[in-house]
């Protein structure tokens, strides 16, 4: 074994004790990177066990409130103390700036550190002037890309820490440029350890790769104690808060911002659908993000195809199940959508992945089909291959949520919760015609 070091592939984060030409994970070839630990940092002490029962329970430490209050509730309360945040997020999606807003927060009561290490702090400085803090004595602003000397900066007075960005952070004892698999790997380590030793909440930015996917190795990931994933839509302000993984509270939880000249802010619910009456082709649905019941709209365009092939596009609904339920209507419902081009989309640039949608897309198919208004209504439940439309979870909840809206009818499975007064239960796909008011729908 090499004294005082080792050997890590660039590529995927594969550790030897001996150097090699091609790495046995990857097949990567010309990889291999020493990484030399000085002697003075080699641990020799001895790990103490504790036993559990004298343990103190951590759920009774104080929440920090982000100023957020829907980022708040998908955290369970807010942030724990030494709860290490892992943000991805595209460039441009407003990362720096939720970071930043968290800290003009936090700075009201807290003392914060803001590590940039790809900005000046000119740029944070400018970006805070047009947020319009007031509490800015309390953000101390580091430009500083090296880890260790973000440690040795870092104390107990500080309450916050904020690294912006973990793909920027380069040590030059590790040997590797920045980005690579070594360098993001002992900078998450070394700032996770010492916020755990400290007690101090930390938000790491992250980049993420072409695939979608925050860059590094996934051990990163393992290492935090939250993953937060920043979506937004080019040509749209909106901007969908995802959180994939959580310690301290449930996952798959989801706020939705709006990006303004201000910086980000919490939008109402209401601005996702519309106000007025939809013309065809329009049905609303209650979706279950996480804990969270969410109302959209779907869309649907169905039109008489140019070419061989008909086109099947969708835009926030999985494709997968867009054909699924295309083929589901042709053969139970005898409805002529293999000549015909189908265009789905969720409004505001939403994602859903919740099979209850399933109605109200084949809702928005008919209704474009048939050139029939659905008006206020609303729809969820899941389709099955056989044409039934099948119960979904919290029913209680999405009933709740569309009762808010101002509807017409809710379009929901058969079962005891259908009994109320504006809802009407579906069986199947063929008794979408009889809603519609619609006996036959022409193949020409």
């Amino acid at each position: 074994m090499k004294k005082g070091g080792y050997f890590v592939c660039e590529s995927c984060g594969y550790e030897s004790v001996k150097w090699f030409g091609r790495c046995p994970s990857c097949g990567a070839w010309n990889t291999a990177r020493e990484v030399v630990i000085p002697q003075n940092e080699r641990r020799k002490d001895v790990p103490q066990p504790a036993v559990l029962k004298s343990l103190k329970a951590e759920q009774k430490h104080e929440r920090i409130q982000t100023g957020f209050s829907e980022l708040d509730e998908a955290l369970n309360g807010g942030l724990m103390a030494g709860q290490v945040v892992l943000l991805g997020g595209e460039p441009g999606v407003g990362k720096s700036s939720l970071a930043l807003q968290i800290c003009g927060h936090l700075a009201k009561r807290f003392k914060v550190l803001y590590v940039t290490a790809e900005e000046s702090p000119e740029q944070v400085a400018y970006r805070s002037e047009r947020f319009g803090f007031r509490s800015e004595d309390n953000i101390v602003v580091l430009s500083e890309n090296d880890p260790e000397q973000v440690l040795n900066v870092l104390d107990s007075s500080y309450k916050f820490l904020v690294v912006d960005s973990l793909q920027a952070m380069y040590s030059e004892r590790l040997g590797s440029y920045p980005g690579s698999v070594a360098q993001v790997r002992t900078a998450a380590s070394l700032i996770t350890e010492r916020c755990k030793a400290l007690s101090i909440p930390a938000l790491l930015i992250a980049h993420i790769t072409k695939s979608g996917e925050i860059a590094g190795p996934k051990m990163v990931e393992h290492l935090v104690d939250t993953v937060i994933y920043f979506e937004g839509e080019t040509n749209t302000d909106f901007r969908i808060l995802r959180i994939v993984k959580n310690r301290f509270g449930p996952s798959g939880e989801m706020c939705i911002f709006e990006m303004t000249e201000s910086g980000l802010k919490q939008i109402d619910e209401s601005l996702l659908i519309d106000v007025e009456e939809p013309p065809a082709g329009n049905c609303l649905s209650c979706v279950i993000e996480g804990s969270k019941p969410l109302v959209v709209q779907l869309q649907a365009l169905v039109s008489k195809t140019r070419s061989v092939s008909p086109r099947r596009v969708s835009n926030g609904y999985d494709l997968t199940r867009l054909l699924m339920l295309i083929a589901i209507l042709e053969r139970q419902a005898h409805l002529p959508l293999e000549s015909r081009d189908v265009y789905v989309n969720v409004m505001g640039g939403l994602k859903v992945t919740d099979t209850a949608a399933d109605l109200a897309v084949a809702c928005a198919i008919v209704s474009s089909l048939t050139e029939v208004s659905l008006g206020r209504a609303a729809a969820f439940g899941e389709i099955s291959l056989d044409g039934r439309i099948r119960p979904v979870h919290r029913i209680r909840n999405r009933l709740d949520a569309l009762n808010r809206v101002e509807l017409d009818r809710i379009l929901l499975p058969t079962g005891p919760d259908a009994n109320e007064e504006g809802c009407v239960p579906l069986r199947d796909v063929r008794s979408l015609m009889n809603v519609l008011g619609v006996r036959r729908v022409d193949s020409n």
